[in-house]
């Protein structure tokens, strides 16, 4: 039992990340609810899983819209992060200094006047919409990119996954090349799991390609990672989050977008990470698996 007392408002989700949460917070004597009506939640907690479905993300984030007007919660993730989860134009335009060069384009003669005078192909078109890679491209040449304006600009659109389509803009994003994969690393107040990522076969990313967990730091390069996601998570403030990275041939790492949302199984392999201080980075000895102990652990600890 802990001797500081919680209330904890964990959202009914599909997946049951609400009830899991609710069900370790009750076992250690916390006040825990589930809840789906956003009036509910009084004072305390909220943890809400997000989901990336379009009407479902949209509901998700009308919640949280709701829920931010109410000074005696604390939201899991915080509202900025809510509003940022799946929308890769405002993400451009808040966290540009960590990001590739991206190019929004709402008229077709601004795209076909870049096109013309700086053509840096190949690049990666994106939807603003689209979690898990949905609705990435990869443009290779000069007359896929006047074809992606011809489309965009029209009344047909680019099509997209569950009948979405893309219309009246273009989302261009520079190319990082020669690399194999990306670096995940999720955010639990302090502490970390990371995974390595493949690219599917055309870096179009419908897919995701192989999934490595990282339970050891005996890879200089995730030590690296963890050092720039943790100056990130720190500097914008966001204590459950996710970001995908990238690091190019002179070293720089970008972050390629952030999520509240993740698989969560794919991390029930991965070793929790915490920064030790002068000590550095270590692995704390505790599985993804437990992910609701850690996330309680850091509650009571007062990370959120």
């Amino acid at each position: 039992m802990v001797e500081n007392v919680h209330k904890l408002w964990c959202y009914n989700d599909v997946h049951n990340w609400g009830s899991m949460l609710a069900k370790a917070a009750a076992a250690r004597g916390h006040d825990a609810h589930l809840f789906e009506d956003p009036r509910e939640p009084d004072r305390g907690f909220v943890f809400m899983h997000m989901h990336y479905h379009p009407q479902v993300r949209e509901l998700h984030k009308r919640c949280m819209r709701v829920m931010s007007t109410n000074p005696d919660l604390t939201l899991i993730p915080n509202y900025r992060s809510s509003v940022l989860y799946d929308d890769k134009a405002e993400q451009a335009r808040q966290l540009a200094k960590y990001m590739p060069r991206t190019h929004i384009y709402w008229t077709p003669s601004a795209a076909r006047r870049w096109l013309d005078t700086q053509p840096e192909i190949p690049f990666m078109s994106k939807a603003s919409e689209g979690a898990r890679s949905h609705n990435v491209r990869l443009v290779s040449n000069y007359e896929d990119a006047r074809e992606e304006i011809k489309l965009a600009f029209s009344d047909l659109g680019i099509k997209c996954r569950y009948g979405q389509t893309q219309r009246g803009y273009l989302l261009w994003q520079d190319y990082i090349p020669d690399n194999d994969g990306d670096i995940r690393v999720i955010a639990i107040g302090s502490q970390r799991l990371v995974l390595r990522r493949g690219n599917h076969i055309d870096r179009s990313a419908n897919k995701t390609g192989r999934l490595t967990p990282i339970v050891k730091l005996d890879d200089p390069e995730i030590v690296e990672a963890l050092k720039v996601a943790d100056t990130f998570f720190r500097a914008e403030n966001m204590q459950w989050s996710g970001i995908d990275m990238v690091r190019d041939t002179n070293g720089r790492w970008y972050i390629l977008e952030t999520t509240v949302s993740w698989t969560m199984n794919a991390f029930y392999e991965c070793g929790f990470m915490k920064n030790g201080g002068a000590m550095g980075w270590n692995t704390t000895g505790v599985m993804g698996d437990k992910i609701w102990h850690v996330l309680l652990d850091e509650i009571e600890g007062g990370a959120f």
